[in-house]
């Protein structure tokens, strides 16, 4: 089995202890998504070395005339994670907020450990209100019930919590079996040696809607920013 690691180095380190996008970031990890694309690899997991698996977008770095430029690669790299033609698995070691909770439910599927951090969108604290593609992406991805109030409260969920309320796939007791469990699953699959076109062509139609959205569906109330 051979297996892409997605390491970001270009995170954008602030004064506070937290990891949160940029422009740099997004940018870099299109590029890196592009280069699996043309390599022979089985699946992609990807994790973020330190404490936090991301805080989201890093508003301290962003000017107010790059914002509509920003919030656009965001919803391409989110899109293309949506359709990635091999399977996408999330270690997540940390807490995951906001567009790093959208990062991570991107993904395939979702591992969190349980003895530290959180995941949640908070955006209708900071009053930040979701584009139609951000909003799509998320519905899609969460029960019923707990995208209703994952969005309207900003709940916070604990690894177990995330795992009772379909946040993520499961949870475990730390990092390092967070992680080992994701290669552990993604193992399973690489044995079924699924084809990347069929296994593209699978998620477009499952996601059609959600692509449609993140690719067409302009920013919404994001615009008046």
């Amino acid at each position: 089995m051979r297996r892409i690691t997605l390491f970001c180095p270009c995170l954008i380190q602030s004064s506070f202890p937290f990891l949160s996008f940029s422009g740099l970031f997004i940018l870099n990890c299109d590029k890196a998504r592009l280069s699996l694309m043309h390599c022979d690899v089985a699946l992609a997991h990807m994790i973020v070395m330190g404490k936090f698996y991301s805080n989201g977008l890093d508003f301290a770095f962003i000017r107010r005339d790059m914002m509509e430029l920003l919030f656009d690669a965001l919803h391409r790299l989110l899109e293309r994670f949506l359709h990635f033609p091999i399977p996408t698995m999330a270690a997540i070691n940390g807490h995951a907020v906001a567009a790093g909770c959208m990062l991570a439910l991107a993904h395939d599927y979702r591992f969190m450990r349980s003895d530290k951090g959180y995941i949640f969108l908070n955006e209708v604290e900071i009053k930040l209100p979701f584009s139609p593609g951000m909003n799509a992406l998320i519905r899609s991805k969460l029960p019923v019930h707990t995208y209703h109030k994952a969005v309207l409260s900003g709940q916070r969920y604990g690894g177990k919590e995330a795992e009772r309320s379909g946040f993520v796939d499961a949870a475990l007791p730390d990092a390092s079996s967070t992680q080992e469990e994701a290669i552990r699953q993604a193992s399973a699959l690489v044995m079924k040696n699924l084809d990347r076109a069929t296994y593209k062509a699978m998620k477009e139609v499952m996601f059609k809607q959600e692509i449609k959205e993140l690719l067409f569906g302009g920013f919404g109330e994001l615009s008046k920013l």
